[in-house]
């Protein structure tokens, strides 16, 4: 028989995916009538007529399939740009951080080659430091290292070594920084958490952090315009960043990103990760879906509900999931969105996108923009007005009003 063949623990864990999927309750979702779709539309067009965008793409669906998506405007302001679809590309920025290095991190964690509390030092010696030491996977994915926000790409290429490389070069630097606060006992949102997390996860799976996702999550997903390091095909269907005379379309914005992946190889973890809204439809369905995919197991039920959990010490008074923003606010969260079958989770980048998972209603939310473009002046929340609207259309929360 010429077919997939599995053994052990690969049968184990296409038992427990369908498992899961099979037994998951039925749940309410948002009603996109007409009228919420014009109230929708006009959101967005009115950011475009604003000029706080060229243009967007929009989805908002279920493990199931999609509910609403569209895409609105042009990649630029020219009349002659081509408009924005649900395959265009865009730069996912600081959202890179949730789609690609925590997914990334899980499969890692689920192949039993890295656990949430392995001290980061064990994979990158050089965090072997009296304050740097006690530093897990747990304290990168929540935030809770102890690590500065960011960095100064210049000052890194300064303090470079002769035939060290960009990407040694910044880790060095990053496990040579003073923290902010001791490990553990603080939240401070941080890029370099990531930037270190990607650079663990190609340590311990012995190939860059985008071949890992390739084979593991792209293909089987089909996320056939999703990647670090772009063809020239792909780089046509990118959303610029920067306008002229340092015109950047399919190369990353983020400083640091930017910085690393100059050579290749590297993938950065805060930023860098292109994306589409088709894409990431997919990957959001997986997720949905307790990691099951046409019936192939990507993730163990076990392993996604990482991302719904709080992760952070109850000491510090803040909650967030593995890789994600865990809400309790409306309009992003309502208090029905309790405990991590519930819960909603979501990431935004600096480029103009945003990403929403609500495991109550069973629904996803992706808002994809370049705000940046041509500059970075321009300032866009779509998240809010847009959630706003879905929460009054949505039975499950209408009905407690």
């Amino acid at each position: 028989m010429g077919g997939l063949r599995l053994v052990g623990q690969q049968r184990i864990a296409l038992m427990i995916c369908l498992i899961a999927v099979l037994s998951a309750p039925t749940v309410a979702v948002p009603i996109i009538d007409s009228n919420v779709q014009m109230r929708i539309d006009q959101i967005v067009n009115d950011a475009i007529a604003e000029h706080c965008t060229p243009g967007a793409a929009l989805v908002i669906g279920t493990a199931k399939g999609i509910i609403y998506s569209k895409g609105y405007g042009r990649l630029t302001y020219d009349l002659d740009s081509a408009s924005v679809t649900l395959d265009t590309m865009w730069d996912l920025a600081s959202c890179s951080k949730a789609t690609a290095t925590t997914i990334a991190t899980l499969l890692l964690i689920q192949d039993g080659k890295l656990g949430l509390d392995d001290h980061v030092f064990k994979f990158l010696p050089m965090f072997d430091t009296e304050d740097k030491r006690a530093i897990t996977i747990r304290h990168l994915l929540s935030h809770t290292s102890g690590l500065p926000a960011y960095t100064n790409a210049e000052k890194v290429e300064a303090d470079r070594r002769p035939g060290e490389s960009r990407a040694d070069a910044l880790i060095r630097w990053i496990a040579n920084l003073p923290l902010v606060y001791k490990t553990g006992e603080g939240l401070r949102y941080s890029c370099l958490n990531f930037i270190v997390l990607a650079r663990v996860n190609e340590e311990v799976s012995g190939v860059s952090q985008e071949t890992l996702l390739r084979r593991r999550v792209f293909v089987p997903l089909r996320m056939l315009n999703s990647g670090y390091y772009l063809s020239e095909r792909q780089k046509a269907l990118c959303a610029p960043t920067v306008g002229k005379p340092n015109f950047r379309q399919g190369v990353v914005h983020d400083p640091l990103a930017y910085y690393l992946q100059s050579h290749g190889y590297h993938c950065s973890g805060n930023a860098g990760f292109f994306s589409s809204a088709n894409d990431l439809s997919n990957l959001c369905r997986m997720i949905l879906s307790n990691g099951s995919w046409e019936g192939r197991c990507i993730l163990r039920p076990e392993i996604v509900d990482l991302i719904f959990t709080n992760q952070v010490p109850q000491s510090v008074g803040v909650s967030r999931g593995a890789g994600w923003a865990l809400y309790s606010r409306y309009p992003y969260a309502t208090e029905l969105n309790v405990g991590p079958q519930k819960a909603c989770v979501g990431h935004d980048g600096y480029t103009g996108t945003y990403i929403h998972l609500d495991r109550m209603s069973g629904t996803f939310l992706i808002i994809l923009t370049n705000r940046v473009y041509p500059d970075d002046t321009a300032r866009l929340n779509l998240a809010r007005p847009i959630l706003t609207i879905l929460r009054q259309s949505d039975p499950l929360y209408t009905a407690m009003n």
